[in-house]
C-alpha cells in the first residue's frame, strides 16, 4: 500500500517530473496545514479533505497575492526554468479569493521576465460556473477539469462533492468554459467507474462538452479510501479506443 503524499508546505514546490506536464513547478495557492476543498474524492493522494467547503476561502488562511508574486519572483530571478507553472496543491485553487488576480499578475510577471513557461490549472469544475472566475480560466493555456463520472450516482461516490454541488451544475459551468482539457482518473474495488456501463455515460458527458482532449490515468500513488485497485493500461486503452470511435475526441492515457 502506497503511502499518501504530504502536504505541500509552501506556495512552491518543485520542479517536478510530471506524468502529464513534463517539468512543472507547482503553485500551492492553500493552507500548509490541512487541505481545503470542494469535494472529497476517493482516490486523493493528500487523503480526505480536512476543510469541505463550496464557498470562497477565508482569505486569513492563504497566501496574498503579492505574496504569491514575490516567491515567483524569487525563482524567476534564479533563471529555473520548467514547462509549466501549475495550479494544483492541497485542494481547490480556484477557491482562493483573488485567484483572478493572482492569474493576472503571473501572466504580467510571465512577460516581464521573457519567460517560457505556460500556465496550467488542475481544477475540479466546481468554481467553473462562476461568472467572476471565467475570464480566469480563459486565460490560462491549459485548464485541466476534472470528470470522473458521467452519472449523479457515480460522481456522488467518487468525488463527494460538498453538497449542493451537483454533477449536472459542474457540467453546465463547464461547458461555459473554451479550450478546456478533461482529466479522469479510473479506480476499481471499492468504487469501480471503469465498467463498460459507466464509461458509457462518461462519454455522453464528454460529447456534451466537447473538450480538446481528455487525460485517462489511474493509480499512482496513495489514496483515501485505502480499498482502491489500479485500473490495468490495456483497460484505459480500451476506454480511450471506446471514447475516440463513439466521439472523434482524442485522448491520452497515463
Amino acid at each position: 500500500m502506497k503511502e499518501l503524499l504530504q502536504l505541500q508546505n509552501d506556495i512552491l514546490y518543485g520542479p517536478l517530473n510530471s506524468r502529464r506536464l513534463g517539468r512543472s513547478l507547482g503553485l500551492n495557492l492553500l493552507p500548509t496545514t490541512f487541505k481545503l476543498c470542494s469535494m472529497n474524492c476517493c482516490y486523493c493522494q493528500y487523503g480526505w479533505t480536512t476543510e469541505l467547503t463550496a464557498k470562497t476561502a477565508d482569505a486569513g488562511e492563504l497566501p496574498t497575492a503579492n505574496e504569491v508574486a514575490a516567491a515567483l519572483k524569487s525563482v524567476l530571478q534564479t533563471g529555473e526554468t520548467f514547462d509549466y507553472l501549475t495550479f494544483s496543491g492541497n485542494g481547490e485553487a480556484t477557491l482562493h479569493p483573488e485567484f483572478t488576480q493572482i492569474v493576472d499578475i503571473i501572466l504580467e510577471m510571465r512577460l516581464a521576465f521573457k519567460a517560457n513557461f505556460k500556465l496550467a490549472l488542475l481544477s475540479n469544475g466546481t468554481t467553473a460556473g462562476d461568472p467572476a472566475l471565467r475570464h480566469a480560466f480563459d486565460k490560462i493555456d491549459l485548464p485541466i477539469i476534472k470528470l470522473d463520472a458521467g452519472n449523479e450516482k457515480t460522481f456522488k461516490r467518487v468525488n463527494h462533492g460538498v453538497p449542493p454541488i451537483k454533477l449536472a451544475d459542474i457540467l453546465s459551468g463547464i461547458k461555459t468554459l473554451k479550450n478546456i482539457v478533461i482529466q479522469t482518473m479510473f479506480v476499481q474495488g471499492s468504487i469501480d467507474n471503469s465498467t463498460d456501463k459507466e464509461v458509457s455515460t462518461w462519454i455522453e458527458r464528454l460529447q456534451e462538452i466537447r473538450p480538446r482532449w481528455v487525460q485517462i490515468y489511474s493509480l499512482d500513488r496513495g489514496t483515501a479510501d485505502k480499498n482502491l485497485q489500479v485500473v490495468e493500461q490495456q483497460r484505459l486503452q480500451q476506454i480511450a479506443d471506446m471514447l475516440e470511435s463513439r466521439t472523434g475526441i482524442i485522448s491520452e492515457v497515463y
